[in-house]
């Protein structure tokens, strides 16, 4: 059964994703509600042991996309903007738990103890859903200049560590019955727990951030790019685990891993950057569409449009209030700020972890804990994800993306200039070789022109017999040599242009020479010429 599940998960997972990105829409949403239609309470065709394993893979994808926010973070970008990455961390985070609880306390008529649970529960944002979106942003550039998706990166997971840690203390006095208001009741020792885990989750990022390094840049330990993401993500992966007996934030320290990398050894982080990339493809998937799976619709209408309200209102004047009182006297603009709060606003990851856990420990009002904390999923995950895809290019100034610090996909075209020489072969199998390296494609242009023979549309398709396995164009064209080979270069886009020495079939040698000269003299494109 596992197999189908995981085959359920990843073939309803791709269709919905494809399909919200078609309808202009960020493809987590379609993954999203993919796995809320497969879930128990919809047509239920998750398998059990999926849905029994499901927290326990939503936390290896996360390890994945922390991972891969931390080979990103720009320190000078962060540093940039001094404080306010620190405030990010932690006023957003409190004053939306305090306007929740206010709102709970007069909509919902509980006591203050439980309504500031649900205060924590609510008001963490979900790194699921916004590294993505953030490292998005920084592959096209928008917000760079100012470190915008930096900022949101960093103080979203140190205000995550708060909350978090904020909800287990509640949860504490909750459960155990502390009165805090007697005498006796520990609380400067139980508020101390705030900075103490966030503190010792920066040390042990950092400790295993130079583990990594020590490891795999002066011993050498692994033998392949392979070899060294099984041990950055196991060096993770136990970060994650030492968190059940040493009190730190383990998606801090997860990030800061990476972060340490990246400051330790660039050339070492790019490479992992982008093999991490290559699993957060996989990794996305099983994310969205096994918190959607564990969504429960029957629990919403137990908590009506009073939940709406209260998350809304935790959203509208919480986060908001938040974002402007970290950013103030700073650079940012009124309107960077706005998409602060929109880019900062989703939930789901966080939600989808601890909702649950006051219902299983008995507390009263727990039931609706869970609601309402379903109820943000739903409402915030897509508002986020498609605000900020749609309000990035509107409120942020777009710069140039920093290829050290993301991993910019870029396609490559080479165009071989063929008459079928031997050195035109040349060419084409230089450049094929080079192709392969960079996934790149390749133009095979001929020219006909009056003193030579022409090639057939199927000899140049033989010719690319030896690059079958390349995407390729077949170009056919007329006229002067040179200025065809430079006016399809450009129409094409290409980034260099292969030629050998003799591309051009003639008996005069001046005519061969003038070619080439007049190619590499005036394209603005490099030219490679291959004997």
């Amino acid at each position: 059964m596992m197999v189908q599940g995981i085959l359920l998960v990843l073939s309803v997972g791709f269709i919905a994703g494809e399909i919200a990105g078609r309808m202009g829409l960020p493809k987590l949403i379609g993954m999203l509600l993919a796995g809320i239609l497969v879930g128990p309470d919809m047509i239920n065709i998750m398998p059990p042991q999926m849905l029994e394993l499901s927290a326990q893979i939503r936390t290896l994808a996360l390890l994945v996309v922390l991972t891969k926010a931390g080979l990103g973070l720009d320190r000078e970008k962060i540093l940039q903007e001094g404080s306010v990455a620190i405030r990010l961390g932690f006023l957003p985070a409190v004053i939306e738990a305090a306007v929740v609880a206010v709102a709970t306390r007069y909509i919902m008529g509980w006591d203050w103890y439980t309504s500031w649970l649900l205060g924590w529960v609510i008001c963490a944002a979900s790194p699921a859903v916004i590294v993505p979106m953030m490292l998005r942003l920084k592959a096209k550039g928008w917000g760079v200049d100012k470190g915008i998706p930096d900022l949101i990166l960093a103080g979203g997971t140190a205000s995550d560590a708060t909350a978090v840690t904020m909800f287990g203390i509640f949860l504490a006095w909750l459960v155990e019955g502390v009165d805090l208001s007697a005498a006796g009741s520990g609380l400067a020792i139980r508020l101390l727990d705030i900075p103490i885990q966030i503190g010792l989750g920066l040390l042990m990022g950092y400790l295993a951030g130079r583990m990594v390094v020590f490891l795999l840049s002066r011993r050498h330990l692994a033998e392949s790019i392979v070899h060294d993401l099984i041990v950055l993500l196991s060096v993770g992966l136990g970060l994650i685990i030492a968190d059940t007996y040493i009190p730190y934030s383990s998606f801090l320290a997860v990030m800061v891993m990476g972060f340490v990398v990246l400051e330790s050894d660039p050339v070492l982080a790019r490479r992992l950057r982008n093999e991490v990339g290559k699993v957060w493809i996989i990794g996305e998937i099983f994310l969205f569409v096994l918190i959607g799976s564990v969504v429960n619709i029957s629990v919403i209408g137990e908590a009506g449009g009073r939940g709406v309200v209260i998350v809304l209102v935790g959203l509208l004047v919480g986060r908001w209030a938040g974002i402007f009182a970290s950013t103030v006297f700073s650079r940012i603009t009124i309107k960077e700020r706005f998409f602060m709060v929109v880019g900062d606003m989703a939930k789901a990851t966080v939600q989808a972890a601890i909702g649950g856990i006051p219902l299983a420990m008995g507390v009263d009002g727990g039931e609706y804990i869970l609601a309402i904390a379903v109820l943000s999923i739903l409402i915030t995950a897509p508002l986020g994800a498609f605000g900020t895809a749609c309000l990035a290019p509107r409120m942020l100034v777009k710069g140039d993306p920093d290829p050290t610090k993301v991993t910019v996909h870029e396609k490559h075209r080479f165009l071989v200039a063929y008459d079928g020489s031997p050195a035109s072969s040349a060419a084409l199998i230089r450049a094929a070789r080079t192709a392969r390296q960079l996934d790149a494609d390749l133009v095979l242009l001929h020219v006909r022109f009056d003193e030579s023979p022409p090639l057939t549309r199927d000899q140049l398709v033989e010719a690319l017999g030896a690059a079958r396995d390349i995407a390729s164009e077949i170009v056919i064209a007329r006229g002067n040599p040179a200025d065809v080979i430079i006016e399809t270069a450009e129409s094409r886009g290409v980034d260099y242009i292969y030629m050998g020495k003799r591309t051009i079939r003639t008996s005069e040698r001046l005519l061969l020479g003038d070619v080439t000269q007049h190619v590499t003299g005036i394209a603005g494109i490099p030219v490679i010429l291959v004997e």
